[in-house]
């Protein structure tokens, strides 16, 4: 019996901490990979590569990232996908990249994702996703809601 105890509170314990980080925790991760990724190009691969896999919790606190205009060190990203082709995007600032992901999480796009988009095009896909962050997690609609559009280029 004691060991079933160990056995279930080890079990316990490891889905703990497989579990998303709490609130404030998963905004200073966000923030942290964003900023990563505009290191170098293996940093920015692995930053891209952990939001992907931060799942749907992640998704307002990167809405609120969007707007940077920082630009990218490498202007690809590619998101290995099981029992799927494999895809490629190709920002140019961590804004664009951050839609990429943003389209991998939730499956949604806002408009076109490349380097080529003015930044009033930014401006708009961001409220966009703004809108469409409030309206699906409305128990973070402040987090959503406090971007950086400020930062756009």
């Amino acid at each position: 019996m004691k060991h079933m105890v160990f056995c279930l509170g080890m079990l316990a314990a490891t889905f703990t901490a497989s579990a998303s980080p709490p609130h404030d925790d998963m905004r200073t991760l966000v923030d942290r990979l964003v900023d990563d990724t505009t290191k170098d190009s293996a940093s920015e691969a692995r930053a891209f590569d952990r939001l992907m896999h931060l799942g749907s919790a992640a998704v307002p606190y990167i809405v609120a990232r969007l707007g940077d205009g920082r630009r990218l060190p490498e202007q690809s990203i590619w998101v290995r996908r099981h029992g799927h082709e494999d895809r490629q995007y190709q920002p140019w600032y961590v804004h664009d990249g951050l839609e990429a992901v943003l389209n991998e999480l939730t499956g949604v796009t806002m408009g076109p994702q490349n380097g080529h988009l003015l930044k009033s095009q930014r401006e708009k896909n961001t409220r966009k996703w703004v809108a469409w962050c409030v309206q699906r997690y409305p128990m973070q609609a402040d987090v959503c809601r406090s971007g950086r559009t400020s930062d756009m280029k």
